[in-house]
């Protein structure tokens, strides 16, 4: 059985994905960026794909029978959300803006603002050795949970000379 979706094929996500895929993200656009069969050969007799959705980010494997076409090869489109994206990342990782947004953060909690937060005292990798999804939520709950004293202040510079403070006595530490 052939495989309904190509690479950069433009695709709409269904909005019910069954219960056993309710945690993923429904009713999106999406680009095709690979099915399983393409990325590891062998048989895939569900079709599974790994999507590009739009807002979202690049997420793994949908089957065929929950995406509609809506449109043939729009590596353009593709394109246009990724820079789209590594804008907002852009802004949202921005210490200026993210001490702007105050306890405003909290709301939404954008990656780039977590990890630029992390990266102030020293950890730049949030997913962990391992690249374990509840890594990252501890190591972010425990970021955010360190900075909203300086959040609710809108103190930046306070945040910046606690951090130092962390890093000395972790480099203390690791003599």
């Amino acid at each position: 059985m052939e495989q309904k979706f190509d690479k950069y094929d433009y695709v709409r996500i269904a909005k019910d994905l069954g219960s056993s895929m309710s945690h993923f993200t429904a009713d999106e656009d999406a680009i095709v960026i690979a099915s399983y069969h393409d990325l590891y050969g062998g048989s895939d007799d569900n079709h599974h794909y790994c999507i590009y959705i739009k807002g979202h980010g690049e997420t793994s494997w949908y089957y065929e029978h929950q995406l509609t076409l809506i449109e043939h090869g729009r590596k353009d489109l593709l394109k246009q959300w990724k820079a789209e994206a590594a804008a907002r990342y852009k802004q949202h990782s921005d210490l200026d803006w993210i001490f702007a947004q105050g306890e405003e953060i909290f709301k939404d909690c954008p990656s780039g603002s977590i990890e630029a937060l992390a990266a102030c005292f020293g950890l730049t990798n949030l997913w962990g050795a391992n690249g374990e999804g509840v890594t990252y939520l501890s190591n972010s709950i425990a970021t955010l949970n360190l900075a909203l004293p300086f959040l609710l202040k809108k103190d930046k510079e306070g945040w910046l000379a606690a951090c130092e403070g962390i890093k000395q006595k972790m480099a203390e530490r690791g003599r």
